[in-house]
């Protein structure tokens, strides 16, 4: 009758079909926050009072604490990414709960500072400055509580057994978006608190 010709079966993890798809997700990330950082830029300069008289030197304290443990988290989920090329799931599950605490950290430390000066030192009515300076603040704490999540996500497959040297996209794609999640605090850390 008819010859039927065989197919070799699709893979269902494509190493480069995920590389490329996490490189357009970080690509769209980036897109985001230029267009806030724009969006700062352009109020910034336009503005003829910018931050309120009574704003004080913000920059010590909480969101200096909160930068250093986000920036420190960089380094464990570098190394745990490294373990997993190593061929070391106990490296990858210790590194990502590190960078994982790390990260609920700075979300708690960043829901603590918020709620201190709403009440105390920069209410949301304080004109534009204030309005912006929340939205950019909230929404990357959005994003490092979105990349918690994330990492809950890879730990709990990590404990499964699910990675190792040659599947681990799920890894990949967090260490890149956490990456990208703490040169943006440092960027907004810059602009919104020291200068």
């Amino acid at each position: 009758m008819f010859a039927v010709s065989k197919r070799p079966p699709l893979r269902s993890h494509d190493p480069a079909t995920s590389r490329f798809a996490i490189w357009l997700f970080v690509i769209a990330e980036i897109m985001f926050f230029a267009a806030i950082v724009a969006a700062y830029v352009v109020l910034r300069f336009s503005a003829r009072e910018w931050k309120p008289e009574s704003f004080p030197d913000l920059a010590f304290g909480v969101p200096l604490a909160n930068t250093v443990v986000l920036t420190v988290s960089g380094l464990f989920v570098f190394l745990g990414s490294r373990a997993i090329r190593r061929e070391d799931p106990g490296g990858l599950i210790a590194w990502f709960l590190l960078t994982w605490v790390s990260g609920a950290a700075f979300v708690a430390g960043q829901i603590y500072e918020g709620k201190r000066l709403l009440a105390q030192e920069l209410p949301i009515s304080s004109g534009t400055f204030g309005n912006l300076f929340y939205a950019m603040v909230g929404l990357h704490a959005l994003h490092v509580a979105g990349g918690v999540l994330l990492l809950s996500y890879v730990l709990f497959q990590a404990i499964r057994g699910k990675y190792h040297q040659y599947k681990r996209a799920a890894v990949d794609l967090t260490v890149c978006y956490w990456g990208l999640v703490i040169v943006v605090w440092i960027f907004f850390f810059l602009i919104l608190y020291v200068f």
